[in-house]
């Protein structure tokens, strides 16, 4: 990213289409070099399990824009009622994971889901953070997971009912 952090950048929201997939699938890539998230997404008690599509879908792309660069610098989606978002790291704690969080929820209601959830890293107090503020329960226990890449982390599943 080219983007100079002493100067003003303005951040927006957009779903991510197909007109701007190879944007969002360099974001991703830069994304698993800073997170584990997405390893963790398709990771269910220590077994990879088939995504099957189920409900509505969306997939949020937080731009970035500084004169003639825009860019996504971070992602947003819910499949299957999984919240998932992953902002890069010189983007985080601004806030933009709160508009983030935000405008996926709004989403959800409008589109009849009735609860919505995810699973955090226990150690991953900023996002424990912000879900939260946003009302989000811990629920189940933690679960001992061993990723592809070897780490070892602990998981807890946090589930949100939204008001329809």
């Amino acid at each position: 990213m080219n983007f100079d952090m002493s100067q003003p950048i303005a951040f927006s929201l957009e779903v991510a289409g197909l007109e701007n997939a190879a944007q969002w699938q360099a974001l991703i890539q830069q994304l698993m070099t800073e997170t584990d998230t997405f390893l963790i997404a398709s990771m269910r008690d220590g077994e990879v399990v088939p995504e099957e599509n189920v409900g509505p879908v969306i997939t949020l792309l937080l731009m970035a824009e500084q004169g003639a660069l825009r860019l996504p610098v971070g992602i947003g989606s819910i499949e299957n009622g999984e919240v998932g978002m992953a902002i890069l790291s010189q983007f985080q704690g601004a806030g933009l994971g709160q508009s983030l969080m935000t405008a996926l929820l709004d989403w959800a209601q409008a589109n009849g889901l009735q609860q919505v959830w995810l699973d955090v890293q226990v150690d991953n107090l900023p996002a424990r953070h912000i879900y939260e503020k946003f009302g989000f329960i811990m629920v189940g226990k933690q679960v001992n997971l061993t990723l592809p890449n070897g780490r070892q982390t602990q998981l807890q599943k946090m589930v949100l009912e939204l008001e329809i």
